[in-house]
């Protein structure tokens, strides 16, 4: 009896780190799509590189937590990414918006706004196969209404000001 309170409480710290460490990557390699020069490219619409990253250390993370945890834990450690990855990229839409990106000194191009959307497409896509095992928590609504918010979000920056007042003024609710 001991054991086995023994292993479930050590199982729940596991549990609870991985879920951390997750959160923690997600978020130090989203902080890096605002630098991205891709934003400024005029030429063609490229990822951030850092987006790729991000979808081959979930899918990597995913096999590696399944294998050594079982599902239990990974898909703990997946739990509610579906809603965190579009509110990063929306935080990175207002940081490169109030024009706090590296590039400062030069706009963000549409080929850049661009770069945004395939981006939120991408990571929707990477963190639905990462997330495709038995037991997951993925929930496909949830998934759905966030990442379909963040990119309403990135498309408002295809706005000029007057554009962007007319439509709050018209769409108040």
């Amino acid at each position: 009896r001991e054991t086995i309170k023994f292993i479930r409480m050590h199982g729940l710290r596991v549990a609870k780190f991985c879920r951390a460490e997750m959160l923690i990557q997600t978020v130090s390699r989203m902080s890096k799509i605002w630098m991205s020069s891709t934003l400024v490219a005029n030429d063609a619409v490229r990822l951030p590189s850092c987006v790729n990253d991000l979808g081959e250390y979930l899918t990597q993370a995913s096999d590696n937590l399944r294998e050594a945890g079982g599902n239990t834990i990974a898909a703990y450690s997946f739990s509610s990414l579906e809603e965190y990855i579009p509110l990063f990229l929306m935080q990175t839409v207002r940081i490169v918006a109030e024009g706090n990106g590296l590039h400062a000194n030069q706009p963000i191009t549409l080929n850049g706004v661009e770069a945004l959307d395939r981006s939120g497409s991408v990571l929707y896509r990477d963190l639905k196969g990462a997330t495709s095992f038995e037991n997951s928590f993925w929930d496909d609504e949830a998934a759905a209404d966030a990442f379909e918010r963040s990119a309403s979000y990135v498309a408002m920056m295809e706005f000029d000001m007057e554009e962007l007042e007319s439509y709050c003024r018209n769409n108040r609710s």
